[in-house]
Parts: C-alpha cells; sequence; structure tokens
C-alpha cells in the first residue's frame, strides 16, 4: 500500500515565520506514514534549499504579478492532477484559496489560519476576497484556527460550525539551544544597554494605535519608579508611525526603542528579563512562545476585560494603563513571581512544541 501524498501548499519559499513553521512540521511528520512535498505557488527563496535538505520534493510555479494570480488555480490544478495527489495543506491566506480551488475530486484540504485581512482595499486585496467567495462553496476542506479566542471569528469567516483548533509549532529545543547560543552580555551591548538597566521586550503588529498608547502609558509609570527601565518594540505594522509619535509625546525616547522587523530576535529574547505579547492577532504570537521557551515570564496585553482572551491566558495583564504598570513593576521587583509566571509559560509553551503539533496533524492527515 502506498503512503498518501501530503502537498504543502505556500504562497512563496521566501524565509518566514510561515514558512519556518511547515519546515518544522516537514522534520516531523512519518515518513512511514506520508510522502510529503511542497509546492511554492510565488518566487522562489532561500526556504527552498532548506526544504531539500530534508529530502522533500519542491515544486515551483513562480507566479507573480495579477497575471500570475490568475494563472494559480488552473496551474496548481494541472500539477496536482499528475501527482495524484490525496492532501493538501496550506497557511497562507492566498494559497489556502488556491489549494482549495485546484484541488482534485476526492483530495482533502485543510485550511489553518492565524490571523484576519484587513477589508479589501487595493487591487490585490479584492481580489483575494473575490478568491475566497469562491472556495467558500467548494466541498472537502477543513478549517482550523490557531488558537481557541480565534475559533468563533473564524468560523463567521469560513460560514462553518465546525473549526477546530491546532496551534501553530515550534521546535521549542531548537529555539532555547539558539538563543542561548548568543551570550547575555553581548546581547545587552548589541542593543545599547549600560550597566543596571533592565530590558522589557514587546512585541506588536502596530493595528491598534490606541491599544499600544496605552500600553506606552503604563511603561511611562513604571519608569517614574524604575528610571532604568527599557523597553523594545518588535514588529511592523500601519500604526507605527502613529505609536512613535506617542512614545515622543511621552517622552520615552530614551527608554523605548523601536526594533522594526528585521531585527534578529534572538538577541533580543536574550537581552531581556520580560517578554510582553501586545498584538491584535489571536493567540500568543511566534516571539512570545520562545520566549515562554527560553524560560522567560511572559505577559499578554489586553487592554479591556471584554476582550476573550483575557480570560484565555495564565499571565495576562489587563488595562488600564495603572494595571500595565503594576504588573509590570511588581514582574521586575518579585523574583519568586518571575519564576511562578515563567513556569505557568513553559507549561503553556508545551502546547505549540513541534512534536504535540506534529502527532495531531498525522491523526488528522490519516483520519
Amino acid at each position: 500500500m502506498t503512503r498518501p501524498r501530503l502537498f504543502y501548499v505556500l504562497d512563496s519559499l521566501e524565509e518566514n515565520e510561515v514558512g519556518d513553521q511547515v519546515a518544522t512540521l516537514l522534520g516531523r511528520i512519518p515518513r512511514s506514514q506520508f510522502e510529503p512535498r511542497v509546492v511554492s505557488l510565488g518566487p522562489r527563496g532561500s526556504l527552498g534549499s532548506r526544504i531539500r535538505e530534508m529530502r522533500v520534493t519542491v515544486h515551483r510555479l513562480e507566479l507573480t504579478g495579477a497575471l500570475g494570480a490568475a494563472l494559480a488555480v488552473p496551474r496548481l490544478a494541472r500539477l496536482l492532477r499528475g501527482l495524484r495527489c490525496e492532501v493538501l495543506h496550506a497557511f497562507q491566506p492566498w494559497s489556502g484559496a488556491v489549494a482549495q480551488l485546484a484541488a482534485p475530486r476526492g483530495a482533502r484540504v485543510y485550511r489553518w489560519v492565524r490571523g484576519f485581512p484587513p477589508e479589501p482595499r487595493t487591487g490585490e486585496e479584492r481580489f483575494q476576497a473575490w478568491l475566497e467567495r469562491r472556495a467558500a462553496g467548494r466541498p472537502g476542506r477543513r478549517v482550523f484556527a490557531s488558537d481557541e479566542g480565534a475559533r468563533a471569528a473564524v468560523a463567521a469567516r469560513f460560514r462553518l460550525e465546525d473549526v477546530a483548533v491546532v496551534p501553530e509549532c515550534v521546535d521549542l529545543g531548537l529555539v532555547r539551544d539558539r538563543i542561548l547560543r548568543v551570550r547575555s552580555r553581548e546581547a545587552r551591548i548589541h542593543l545599547g544597554m549600560s550597566e543596571g538597566q533592565r530590558a522589557v521586550l514587546c512585541f506588536s503588529d502596530f493595528r491598534d494605535g490606541a491599544r499600544m498608547g496605552q500600553l506606552l502609558e503604563g511603561f511611562a509609570m513604571a519608569r517614574t519608579e524604575l528610571p532604568l527601565l527599557r523597553l523594545f518594540v518588535y514588529g511592523r505594522g500601519p500604526e507605527e508611525g502613529v505609536v512613535r509619535w506617542q512614545a515622543e509625546a511621552l517622552r520615552l525616547e530614551d527608554s523605548v526603542v523601536f526594533l522594526g522587523a528585521a531585527t534578529h530576535r534572538e538577541t533580543a529574547l536574550r537581552a531581556a528579563e520580560a517578554v510582553v505579547d501586545a498584538g491584535t492577532w489571536p493567540g500568543w504570537c511566534r516571539g512570545a512562545v520562545e520566549g515562554m521557551a527560553l524560560g522567560l515570564p511572559v505577559l499578554r496585553w489586553i487592554a479591556s476585560e471584554r476582550d476573550p482572551d483575557a480570560v484565555r491566558y495564565p499571565s495576562t495583564t489587563l488595562g488600564p494603563p495603572e494595571r500595565f504598570a503594576g504588573d509590570v513593576l511588581e514582574l521586575m521587583r518579585d523574583e519568586v513571581l518571575r519564576t511562578r509566571v515563567a513556569r505557568r509559560c513553559a507549561e503553556e509553551a508545551q502546547d505549540y512544541d513541534v512534536a504535540t503539533v506534529a502527532d495531531r496533524w498525522a491523526e488528522l492527515y490519516a483520519s
């Protein structure tokens, strides 16, 4: 009996968090049960060589631009028919809709959804919305959310009643070893930290300027009691300019550093004493999970008690800014509390470990 052919469909072979997750999964999916392959719709990138080193076949369509988007469905459909595809798994919006539309009769399609696209404004976004509407009527696909808090939103978006939860995967041991290879002292020097300064690392998608503004207000309050406290903000997004202006208005230029998205996370995590996940995404961001793997206390910044995430997370700090300031100060001053929160976070991180997630996917593929 032949092994089922399992195809991971990617937007491109560029290095990013989705590609890293797929490569991590490929290292754990049992080859005795499945024959995994990768299909890239878009341009080639360094991820391709990493996947081929794992002895996994990569099929490149190299479609770009408006014409490439229009050709994606028929090109993928021809490829999958010729290769006797049985299972498709897509992790991104464009490749997910294309896979759903191109799937051969009888093939199963798995779509994993982490975030939600904004209201379509550009031509590309409108085309994506049109693809999604076409894909919505196709049978034979299962949709998975990345976190319990996202289940309802994903169900509404795809007009489904049954949405399961499978988190993204991280190789916790590999991440821990990679970060620990960075020396703490060198990481602090790289970030421009002087003797005695203490660092909190914040991850944000900069989609809610008011939310980040409250966080900055809380940090300014905490800094009045701990003048050597510094906040390093990692990420990119549409409201970044507004948030930078808010930091200047609060006179935090010397204690808040915006790292962008290109800076190596390992350096920032190695220098930090605590991590704050301040994004609007459902669930923990990947950087926060990496902080948990390293053994850092991680807080989820939630601006409102009405946010359903407030019930979900064991280490949550709620608005208003005064509460955030108090939680950060308590965490910085109380070593026992830091240890307790870090232990809770380490337990939470186990749900994201690749060994756990890969076993869950293998069961679903085989069912």
